[in-house]
C-alpha cells in the first residue's frame, strides 16, 4: 500500500546500541590529475585483492594475521613488529592492471612508503611513494601492471608497528577494463538521465525471503558480476516505493533487491536489520546455481532506502561492514546518532517536507560523519519528493546512479556528475536544488 500523505510515524524508535566500526571508504580521487587518468582510461575498476593469497614481513601477534588486511572486514587488522622497515604482499592470482590502492590505517599507519608491482614477486616497480602519508583511509591512483602488489613501509608514524585494517587494490584485467563493465560505456548527462542505462535488464522474484517480507532482483542481462544494492521502503510502503530505481541501478550495471518489510509498520531498526538480511540472501543467491542471478553479484554492497527506509540504511551502515556506500531519502529515524558511519553517504531530502525535514533527521546526521565522503542535495517537494510517482527522477536517478557508481565500483567516470563544473549546471539551479553540500573533491 502507498503511504499517504497525512500517514503518522511512531515517535519512540528502539536505539540499537552503536557498534564501532572501522574507517571505511573515504577520500577517492586526487582533483584533476585523477578524474583526467578516468576519462582517458574510460575503465571502471574492480576490487582484485579481497581474500587472495598474501604475505608479510612480519606479524605482532597470531590474533592479527596478514590475511586480515584482504579479508573485507573492517574490523580486523593486520599489524607487524615494532620496526622498520616492513612489507606486505598480495598475490592476485594473475597479471593485471592497477588502476588504486586504498589503505585503510589503524592508529599505527606509515609516514614513509611505497605501492610496488611486480609480475614474478621478485622484481619490483614503484608505482607511488610517499614521506608524508597521513593515516586514516588513503586513497591513491596509480598506473601499473603485475601480479603482485606490495606496501612497502619504511617510516613509522607511531612508536608501534604497521597496522592496516584493509589492503584494497583496485583494477581490471590485463585489456584495462573488469568483465562486465566493458559493456558501460561513458556516461553524459542525457544517458544518466534517461529512464534506462545502457544494460538490458531483467527481473527475479525471489521465492524464500529470509528475515524480511519480499524482494524482486532486477539484474543486467550481460555477462560479468556487478556489486548489489537494496532498496528499502518507508513507513506503510511496499516495493512500490523505490520501484522506479531498480531498473535505472540495474541498467548502469548493479543487481538490484527491492525489497517489501516483514509488517508495514516495522520501524527503523527493523528495516536498517532487513537491509543486511536482504544483502545476505542477495550474495548467496549469487552464489548458487541454479537461479538467474548466480555469478552476478561481485560481494560489494550498498542501500537506497526513503523515510523509516532511509533511517535504516544509517544503520546499515553503521552496523554492518559488508554495505560500503548507502542513499538515505527523506530519511527518518529519531533521537539517533550516526557520527560513527564512516561510508560514502548521499542525503537526498525534500524542502517541504512536514515528516523528516532535513534540518532535524539527515543533516545533524551530515555534520557529525567527520570522517565520511559525503553529499546532501535537498530539492523542491515534500516527504514524497523521492518516491515512484514524483520528483524529478530524471536528475534524482543520475546522482544516485552516478554516487554508487563511484563508491561501489570505483568507476571514477561518474564522479565529474557530483564534483566539478559539469555538476555545477545542476548544483547552482534553485528551482532544481535548494541546498546542495558536499566533500568534493572526490
Amino acid at each position: 500500500m502507498r503511504p499517504s500523505r497525512s500517514c503518522t510515524h511512531p515517535t519512540a524508535q528502539l536505539q540499537p546500541r552503536p557498534r564501532p566500526r572501522a574507517t571505511t571508504v573515504l577520500i577517492a580521487l586526487a582533483a584533476t590529475i585523477a578524474l583526467t587518468l578516468a576519462l582517458l582510461t574510460a575503465a571502471a575498476a574492480d576490487l582484485l585483492s579481497q581474500d587472495k593469497p598474501v604475505t608479510t614481513s612480519s606479524t605482532e601477534s597470531t590474533s592479527t594475521p596478514a590475511t586480515a588486511a584482504v579479508d573485507g572486514d573492517t574490523g580486523t587488522r593486520w599489524s607487524s613488529a615494532f620496526s622498520d622497515p616492513q612489507w606486505l604482499s598480495v598475490d592476485l592470482g594473475a597479471t593485471a592492471t592497477i588502476s588504486r590502492v586504498v589503505l585503510r590505517w589503524e592508529t599505527a599507519y606509515a609516514r614513509a612508503f611505497r605501492i610496488q608491482t611486480s609480475d614474478d614477486g621478485t622484481d619490483w616497480t614503484t608505482v607511488h611513494s610517499t614521506t608524508t602519508g597521513t593515516g586514516g583511509v588513503q586513497t591513491i591512483d596509480v598506473n601499473g601492471s603485475g601480479r603482485y602488489v606490495r606496501l612497502q613501509a619504511t617510516q613509522r608514524a607511531t612508536a608501534y608497528g604497521y597496522s592496516l585494517w584493509e589492503f584494497q587494490v583496485y583494477g581490471g584485467s590485463g585489456a584495462g577494463v573488469p568483465p562486465g563493465d566493458a559493456a558501460i560505456p561513458d556516461p553524459t548527462a542525457t544517458s544518466l538521465e534517461a529512464a534506462n542505462g545502457p544494460l538490458t535488464t531483467a527481473t527475479y522474484t525471489v521465492p524464500s525471503p529470509s528475515g524480511y517480507g519480499s524482494g524482486t532482483v532486477t539484474y543486467p542481462t550481460n555477462s560479468g558480476s556487478y556489486p548489489g544494492v537494496v532498496l528499502m521502503p518507508g513507513y506503510q510502503g511496499t516495493q512500490q516505493n523505490l520501484r522506479w530505481l531498480a531498473p535505472r541501478l540495474a541498467s548502469w550495471g548493479f543487481v538490484v533487491i527491492n525489497v517489501g518489510t516483514n509488517t508495514l509498520l516495522d520501524d527503523p531498526a527493523s528495516r536498517g536489520r532487513q537491509i543486511s538480511a536482504a544483502g545476505t540472501q542477495l550474495l548467496a543467491l549469487g552464489n548458487t546455481t541454479g537461479n538467474p542471478i548466480s555469478g552476478k553479484v561481485n560481494g560489494t554492497l550498498g542501500a537506497v532506502g526513503h523515510s523509516m527506509g532511509g533511517g535504516g540504511v544509517m544503520a546499515a551502515l553503521r552496523d554492518d561492514p559488508r554495505f560500503l556506500a548507502g542513499v538515505p531519502t527523506a530519511p527518518y529515524y529519531p533521537n539517533m546518532n550516526f557520527s560513527a558511519v564512516t561510508d560514502p553517504t548521499f542525503f537526498l531530502t525534500c524542502k517541504s517536507d512536514p515528516v523528516a525535514p532535513g534540518n532535524t533527521f539527515a543533516l545533524p546526521w551530515y555534520n557529525s560523519m567527520a570522517q565520511a565522503e559525503k553529499l546532501y542535495i535537498e530539492v523542491p517537494g515534500d516527504h514524497l519528493c523521492p518516491m515512484t510517482g514524483s520528483g524529478n527522477k530524471a536528475k534524482q536517478g543520475k546522482w544516485i546512479v552516478s554516487f554508487l557508481s563511484l563508491w561501489l565500483r570505483a568507476d571514477t567516470r561518474f564522479g565529474p556528475f557530483l564534483c566539478g563544473p559539469v555538476r555545477d549546471t545542476d548544483k547552482n539551479n534553485t528551482s532544481l536544488v535548494t541546498r546542495w553540500m558536499d566533500t568534493c573533491q572526490f
